[in-house]
Formats: structure tokens, sequence, C-alpha cells
């Protein structure tokens, strides 16, 4: 009863907040206060919509009183900052108090809302909710047993920032030694040819050998190709000429200089000859699994696309070994201390200048943006999609996505339907600029730089899976994550993690 006091508590002040900030942002927006007054007692109807991110407040609120002009009904937005949050739905709901007609949530969480009678399947006779707004990943995110059980409101992944001052820098490092005819450095190699498992049908030997034939070759074929007719005469040609020719070749490099693959990265990261105050070539936040399952993105599968399918759960394979393996180079390679590499460090690192590349999230946008305002942000930058990891292997990054569901106790679905519709479509343009967050709307990003990589990263990312067993899937493959990178052996830890799983199962 305890429990059930507070949360009452809770919400009765939080409404109360919300219908003196409501009424207020009608009073600010009108001329004529005794008029919009008696229209808000007028309106026939009012729900309630519960949210628990801050920074959505300014969002919503103006998307509450936008809808509730046009469509002559009360919307009551409520901030519910709980950690048990869809628990505090769930009372809400058994109780009829108070209880949101439509709130936001993970979608994660959405088998948990949809078995309990919290979300049920959305109402969208327009079929707004389809690839004419929305990518084919916000749908797989708001799918549950085949059916539309939410609205896709915001997402969060990954991708590549780059410093385009240094990598302009490289590229004239590549440039000259190839106009003298040294640019060897420079050659692409096959920096994870020696713990890649390629072909089971071959014996080591055998492999070793045809892919150390294979890189030769290429090597050979590069270089030669890379070398002008006239490189050794650089050195003995006007110096207004040796400008002119090295301006015209680094921008020839330059046009391909941002990495696809990550023997492409290594080869930048393993022949740039950096400027005093660079710490490194790259770094990351090794430590969150955020920003590291882009390298097994493709090779597993947890619950199929919408993971909600216990049928299809693959994680422990050879090609997940492989890309392990890989990931295991990387530290190696970086040689990255994950107790030192925060997110927010990293980041601030790269604003410094101490770094070519880093793995960020959507916040980035922003912060580099505020960086480059203020000047402690001195030089260009990019964003660009994370390398894939080889011909073969695609990068697919890790997303979440808040929804809006409808509660399947409100007796207001209709309303609460049209509100969901009305903020993840109509109003999703207004998202970005007032929240700093990105819009699942596929129309809504368009005009800020940077977001559109983010959400081509987004358009082919592996969405949390919904399945509640694991639930703390995450923290265990974070956790095996961290152990990889201090060298632990990889196939013995994907074999505990797959027990661990199938425990998860057992239990429930």
């Amino acid at each position: 009863m305890e429990f059930q006091r507070r949360i009452t508590s809770v919400i009765t002040v939080v409404l109360i907040t919300a219908l003196l900030l409501y009424c207020g942002t009608l009073e600010i927006n009108t001329a004529q206060p005794e008029e919009k007054e008696a229209a808000w007692y007028n309106r026939s109807d009012t729900i309630y919509f519960w949210y628990s991110d801050e920074r959505m407040t300014d969002y919503i609120n103006k998307a509450a009183v936008s809808f509730g002009e046009e469509n002559n009904v009360h919307v009551l937005p409520m901030l519910i900052t709980l950690d048990n949050y869809l628990e505090a739905v769930n009372e809400a709901s058994i109780e009829n108090n108070q209880l949101p007609d439509a709130y936001i949530l993970g979608h994660e969480s959405l088998e948990m809302a949809t078995l309990t009678g919290l979300a049920v399947p959305i109402d969208d006779p327009d079929n707004v909710c389809s690839s004419d707004n929305f990518s084919e990943a916000a749908l797989n995110a708001v799918t549950y047993s085949g059916e539309l059980v939410g609205y896709p409101l915001v997402y969060d992944t990954c991708a590549l920032v780059y410093n385009e001052d240094y990598l302009h820098d490289w590229a004239n490092q590549k440039a000259l030694a190839i106009l003298k005819g040294e640019g060897e450095s420079f050659v692409d190699g096959e920096y994870f040819e020696e713990i890649i498992i390629s072909d089971d049908d071959k014996t080591d030997d055998e492999s070793s050998e045809d892919a150390a034939d294979e890189t030769s070759g290429e090597q050979a074929e590069s270089q030669e190709s890379s070398e002008p007719e006239k490189e050794a005469e650089y050195d003995d040609l006007p110096e207004d000429e040796q400008i002119r020719l090295l301006t015209m070749k680094t921008e020839e490099v330059y046009t391909g200089a941002i990495p696809e693959t990550l023997n492409e990265l290594l080869t930048i990261a393993d022949s740039y000859s950096a400027p005093a105050g660079v710490d490194g070539v790259m770094s990351w936040d090794v430590s969150d699994i955020m920003y590291n399952f882009w390298i097994i993105g493709d090779v597993v599968n947890l619950g199929g696309p919408s993971g909600d399918d216990k049928e299809h759960l693959v994680f422990n394979n050879q090609d997940t070994v492989n890309c392990l393996l890989r990931y295991q180079y990387l530290h190696h390679f970086f040689n990255i201390d994950s107790s030192l590499a925060s997110y927010d460090k990293v980041l601030q690192d790269f604003i410094d200048g101490k770094m070519i590349f880093t793995i960020a999230s959507v916040d980035s946008v922003e912060r580099l943006r505020e960086a480059k305002e203020d000047g402690s942000l001195s030089h260009e930058y990019g964003f660009t999609r994370i390398p894939i990891v080889d011909e073969g292997t695609m990068c697919r990054s890790m997303s979440m996505t808040e929804v809006v569901a409808i509660n399947g106790y409100s007796e207001k679905k209709d309303i609460a339907n049209a509100f969901a519709r009305y903020i993840t479509c109509d109003f999703a343009s207004e998202l970005y600029p007032r929240t700093g967050q990105a819009a699942c709307n596929i129309h809504a990003n368009e005009g800020y730089e940077g977001l559109d990589v983010f959400d081509a990263e987004y358009a082919d990312s592996v969405p949390l899976p919904k399945i509640i067993e694991l639930e703390n899937f995450w923290m265990e493959l974070e956790a095996l994550f961290a152990r990889v990178w201090d060298g632990e052996d990889v196939a013995s830890q994907l074999q505990e993690l797959e027990e661990t799983v199938n425990l998860f199962f057992t239990r429930n």
C-alpha cells in the first residue's frame, strides 16, 4: 500500500503541475484569455499522456496544445520519472487512477506491455505507420507477434565521426609519397588475415599460403597502379608545379579517404604521421555495448527482424567468433584502456583534436555543433557510416527506439491513437529542434547536418529484442565484450553466454 500511495502522490503532484503549465501555455498564446478559458472548459474529452524523459517536456507540451486546439480535446502530459515506469502504468491502469491513455516507452518493453494489456494494436486507418513515413527498423521496433502495437517516435544508434582536417592531412601525406614514389606504407593490408577462418575446407597452411599470395598480388597491383609515370622527377620540378601536382593529388586521395571497411581504417591508422597533440588515431567507449555491437550485428539473430521470436536466437557461431576476434585485434591495434575511455571523455577528446575517428550516438550532432559555435572545436568534422567488417560482413549498429503505445485499459483509445499519430507524424519535424533527439519519421530530420547519416545507420540497425527472458541479455553481452577486449578466449566466452541465456528461459 505504501508503494501505491507513493505512486498516487507523485501522479497527483505531476498532474497538477502539468495542468497549470498547460493552462499557462494557453493563456500565453492568446490575446483573449476569457474566450480561451471558456474554450478549455467546453472541450468534451480529456486524455492523459505519460512520458519519462524530461527532455521531451517542451515537445510534448507544444504538441498537446496544438493537437488539443485542432481537435477540441484536452491532452494532459505527465512526466513520470520512476525506475519502475511500466509498473506504475500498470498500477494506474488497474486502479483506473488517472491512467495514461497513451504513453512513451522503450520498444524492448513492448512484449511485457502487450501481454499485460498495456499496449494494444494501433488503430491506423490512414496507414501512416508504414514505409511511407518510417524505416523498416522503426516498423520492426513497434511490431510484436506480427502486429503494430505502437508508433515509432525517437531512435538512438551510432555512427563514425571523423576529423576532416586530420584526414585531409593524411591524404596530403599519401599524395606526396605517391608523387615521390614512396607510397608503399599506404598500401592496404589484410590486418585480420591471421585470425580469420575464411574456408573450413582448407588446412591452416593452405589458407595462410593463399592469403599471403593474394595479399602480395593485391599489394603489388595497388602499388603499381598508384605510381605515376614520372614520379621520380617530382623533386626536380619547379616549386609552383610541385604545389599544383600535390594539391591535385591530395584532393584525389581525399575523395576516397573516408574508410568504408575496417581494413581501410586501419591502413590510415597504420600510415598516418600524426601531428603533436594527437593521442591516437581512434578511440571509443569500449565499455558500452551501444558502441561495440556493430561488429557482430550482421552475424547474430536476436529474435528475428522484430526481436520477438524465441525460435530465432543465434549468436554463438563461427561468424560471431571471427568478428569478436577482430574486435580483440582492435584492442592490440589502438591500445584503448576501457577504464579510461568513457563516452563523454572520448567525445571531449575528439572536440579537443586528440584523434581522427570516434564512434558516437545521435547526441553528438548537437554537442559538436555547440562546440563549433563556441570555439572549443576548432577543426572541421563529419559523420559517416561505421565501416563494414569486410566484403561479406556488414556493420549493423544497435538501435533503441522510444515508441508511443496505446493503453488497452483506456476508454478513449480513438483520441489516444489520434494523438500518437500526431506526435509521431504531423508534429515530428519539431522533435529534433525541441529535444535534440532524432525522430523515427523519415521526413522529420531533413535539414539537420549529420542526422542523415544516423538515419541511414538506424535503417540498417538491430533493435533490442522484446523477449522478456532476454531482459538481462545486454548486460551479459556487454560483460562478454569486456572480457574479450581484455584477452579472454572468444569461443569459450560465447559458450558461457549461450549457457546463461538457456538458464534465462529455463527459469521462466
